[in-house]
């Protein structure tokens, strides 16, 4: 318990140790208010692949996963909880699940910090889309790598916290398999090795894969795994030392691509990948990915950042040659 109104606390200072970037105002504005965004629920979670936060998921949550029950309702007891949890613990779901509708509505529609926010002022329940709203902000509009790692690392040590309550909840174990995958990114090689994050987060995505082989996110962060460690070591030394190869990486990029071809974040880490791998080798391939990407319509803050980034790397592609 202690833990957990620490990471509140926390979540809070955060919030005010520098400003959160805006989204930016020349893409394009969503909005998901009242019904919407349930009905647009389907198209939305292309990606997470995650049920509609309604009182049938909220059960069914909870039942699976009573330390999250017990810990909302001891957070309830406390003197400054949000009103939602005083209002689960006296019977009402309804201001909880209305809530936790309105931080996925906020990440949605851009408001990173707010989604944030919101979703840790409600116990472990906002936790999990809350991390993840702050884990998208830090990949997609944080450009200091100081910055991105420093948020990252936070964000995964917080998820380390929080994943004892769900143990083998899927989302919430690729979130912070996500956070480490990003952190690997930003360190050199020999940082990177020493950290001793590659092999279990590769394992960890690796068996994530094979259990949820339908979800496009675990199979394309994999294929972004291998590329890395192929751009380091060249696939040789990388088949022998993680079974990372040009071709599995390849692979896992076009599952992803198989199942969600209308995702721009795939395109975009697809073609950031070969890039990594062999730019000049994958040129016509990474430009043709990025004007599959740069045609996409987008349909929330998060596929309007990749879909932008995508651009933004065509652009560089072609003002090159």
């Amino acid at each position: 318990m202690r833990i957990f109104l620490f990471l509140l606390l926390t979540s809070a200072s955060l919030s005010t140790q520098a400003d959160w970037l805006p989204y930016p105002a020349e893409l394009p504005v969503f909005d998901y208010s009242g019904q919407r965004l349930q009905h647009a629920w389907p198209r939305l979670m292309a990606g997470p692949q995650l049920p509609y936060p309604d009182r049938h998921w909220l059960q069914q949550r909870l039942r699976q996963y009573p330390q999250i029950e017990q810990r909302t309702l001891t957070l309830a007891a406390e003197p400054h909880a949000h009103p939602a949890l005083t209002a689960y613990a006296a019977g009402n779901p309804e201001p909880l699940l209305s809530a936790l509708q309105n931080v996925w509505r906020l990440h949605y529609q851009g408001d990173f910090r707010g989604a944030w926010e919101l979703g840790m002022q409600l116990g472990p329940s906002g936790a999990v889309p809350a991390l993840y709203s702050r884990l998208m902000y830090a990949t997609l509009l944080v450009t200091d790598p100081a910055e991105k790692l420093r948020l990252l690392q936070e964000a995964a040590n917080q998820s380390e916290t929080l994943l004892p309550l769900a143990a083998d909840d899927a989302f919430a174990r690729f979130g912070l398999l996500y956070a480490r995958a990003r952190i690997l990114e930003l360190l050199d090689t020999r940082e990177a090795t020493a950290s001793g994050l590659l092999s279990p987060t590769q394992e960890a995505l690796q068996q994530l894969r094979r259990q949820y082989p339908h979800n496009p996110l675990y199979a394309a962060t994999l294929g972004g795994i291998h590329a890395g460690v192929v751009a380091r070591v060249g696939s040789l030394i990388g088949r022998l030392t993680y079974g990372s190869t040009a071709k599995r990486a390849i692979d896992a990029f076009e599952q992803a691509l198989a199942q969600q071809p209308a995702l721009p974040v795939i395109y975009y880490e697809y073609a950031k990948a070969l890039g990594q791998m062999a730019a000049d080798d994958y040129h016509e391939r990474r430009l043709s990915l990025l004007r599959q990407c740069a045609a996409l319509t987008v349909y929330s803050a998060e596929e309007a950042l990749n879909r932008q980034a995508c651009v933004r790397q065509l652009n560089s592609l072609t003002q090159d040659n």
